[in-house]
């Protein structure tokens, strides 16, 4: 899989640039050690989805659709589990 990250150190002031960096992909998402609804719940569609911090605040300022996967258990986000929601996401599973 080809993809490229972006670690956000700071988010005010945000750094200028993010915008256009985020539009030239087709798929944007969030990781964030937060929590968010899961498509993959039978009763969550894309229309009543509750969306991460990170992922609401990036989809407000820049209008960009942002996908997010979040981890809301109080412990460090693992490599593994990151890039099993991205293959999923992706459709690589």
């Amino acid at each position: 899989i080809a993809a490229s990250s972006l670690h956000l150190k700071f988010l005010q002031p945000m750094a200028s640039g993010i915008g256009e960096v985020m539009k030239r992909f087709t798929h944007v998402m969030s990781i964030e050690n937060n929590w968010n609804d899961p498509l993959s719940d039978p009763l969550i569609t894309p229309e009543n989805r509750r969306y991460s911090s990170l992922a609401l605040l990036l989809r407000s300022r820049y209008l960009v659709d942002i996908d997010c996967w979040g981890n809301a258990r109080g412990q460090p986000l693992k490599p593994t589990a990151i890039v099993a929601a991205v293959r999923s996401k992706l459709g690589k599973e």
